[in-house]
């Protein structure tokens, strides 16, 4: 009993005005709303420089995807799988710059297979929801997705190429970006919601698709609370490639 008490005042603080135990990732009382201490110079300067590393990743990220989106210049199937190089390549550099840190996210701890199959159910009923509920099947996939992957169209194993550019690299290198860096990186700026909820937003920002952000973003919401339950990011990719893998089935039917 006292060891479980040592363990919960551990991961507690005691507020600076009335002392009541609380969370410490807390900045205000729940008990008298009082604000807590003021972070340490050095704390503030380490956050700052993370928040200037994170805006230089999404830069990179809002600023390819912004140039495929609004130009006609990658139509062309080198062309487009430059733009999955860039994307892939920054997602792994930013994820292996803080590789002591990110590493233990690619450790499938506990892994279960009733798991596996529920959150790969939920993504495929999600997916069935998301097609008939907005009605219009080329913003299930980049929300571009008739165009965007046209240029397949007619090619020697266009089925294959279409799956794996829809399914196989969006579920690894966007997760790996957004719920591997993203959401390791802002969880040492802001609170857990708060950082899931950002990253989340940021993540549906980066389809540029209005219409899509009613779905992108419970969607990422999902993806990103499960990642922090799990604390690993394989049950999100396996959930990504089974939502997507189902939007290309649909466009065959």
């Amino acid at each position: 009993m006292s060891e479980l008490s040592d363990i919960e005042t551990a991961e507690r603080q005691i507020c600076v005005k009335c002392g009541a135990l609380i969370a410490k990732e807390h900045r205000f009382c729940k008990s008298c709303g009082a604000r807590q201490s003021a972070e340490k110079p050095e704390e503030s300067d380490n956050k700052w420089a993370l928040f200037k590393q994170v805006a230089f990743f999404y830069s990179i990220y809002i600023g390819v995807c912004g140039l495929v989106s609004f130009t006609h210049i990658f139509n062309t199937i080198l062309l487009f799988v430059s733009v999955e190089v860039v994307l892939a390549g920054t997602a792994v550099a930013f994820f292996a710059y803080n590789w002591a840190e990110n590493k233990k996210l690619l450790v499938w701890r506990n892994f279960s297979w009733q798991k596996l199959a529920a959150y790969g159910a939920i993504a495929v009923a999600g997916s069935f929801l998301v097609h008939y509920s907005v009605g219009w099947l080329n913003v299930t996939i980049f929300s571009r997705d008739e165009q965007y992957y046209s240029i397949f169209a007619g090619t020697k194993g266009a089925a294959f190429y279409i799956v794996f550019f829809t399914a196989v690299t969006p579920a690894l290198f966007e997760e790996l970006a957004f719920r591997g860096y993203l959401l390791q990186t802002l969880l040492k700026i802001a609170d857990t919601e708060q950082a899931v909820y950002v990253s989340a937003f940021l993540f549906a920002i980066i389809h540029l698709s209005f219409i899509s952000l009613f779905w992108l973003i419970p969607f990422a919401l999902f993806i990103g609370f499960v990642r922090i339950k799990e604390n690993t990011f394989w049950y999100g990719v396996f959930f990504h490639f089974c939502f997507n893998l189902t939007g290309c089935l649909f466009a065959w039917l």
